[in-house]
C-alpha cells in the first residue's frame, strides 16, 4: 500500500513538471474584454494578444522566496551474505514539494506602440492555480484566475 502511494505521488510529482506553457485567460474587469495570454514557465515570459492584434510580452520574476514543504520517509534494509549473517539499515530521505504559494510579477510592452502591462499573480505551485491582477498604463484592469 505505501510502495503505490509513493509511486502514484512520484507520478505526480512528474507529470506536474511537464507542462510548462499555461493558457491564461486576463477578464477586463470594467468591460467584456477576454484577453489571451500564454505563462511559459520554462522561460518565464508571459505573452498577451490584445483586442486589436497587438501583442504585449516580457519575462516575470518572483516577489518572494518559494519554500516548498518536504517529506523524508523511506526506509531500506539489507539482509547482508546468507553465509557471513549480518545485515545493515539505513533511511534514505526523498524530498517531494508538496506545494507552496509564490508571488510573480511581469511587466508587459509592446513592440509596436507605447503600452505597458504590468501583472501580479500569486501560485500555488503543486496545483498549478492561482489569481492575480493586470493593468495597463491607459487604465484598464483585468482580473486573473486560472
Amino acid at each position: 500500500m505505501k510502495n503505490s502511494i509513493f509511486l502514484l505521488l512520484m507520478f505526480l510529482f512528474f507529470i506536474s513538471g511537464c507542462a510548462s506553457k499555461h493558457d491564461v485567460a486576463l477578464i477586463g474587469f470594467n468591460s467584456e474584454e477576454i484577453l489571451k495570454s500564454v505563462f511559459d514557465e520554462k522561460n518565464q515570459t508571459v505573452t498577451v494578444t490584445m483586442p486589436n492584434g497587438e501583442v504585449l510580452s516580457g519575462k516575470y520574476s518572483s516577489l518572494d522566496s518559494e519554500e516548498p514543504v518536504y517529506f523524508s520517509n523511506a526506509f531500506g534494509y539489507s539482509s547482508g551474505s546468507r553465509y557471513r549473517g549480518g545485515g545493515s539499515f539505513g533511511s534514505i530521505g526523498i524530498g517531494l514539494n508538496f506545494g507552496y504559494e509564490s508571488k510573480k510579477y511581469a511587466l508587459l510592452t509592446s513592440q509596436t506602440s507605447s503600452l505597458k502591462m504590468e501583472i501580479f499573480v500569486t501560485v500555488r505551485n503543486w496545483s498549478k492555480n492561482g489569481f492575480g491582477e493586470a493593468k495597463t498604463n491607459d487604465g484598464r484592469v483585468y482580473k486573473i484566475q486560472f
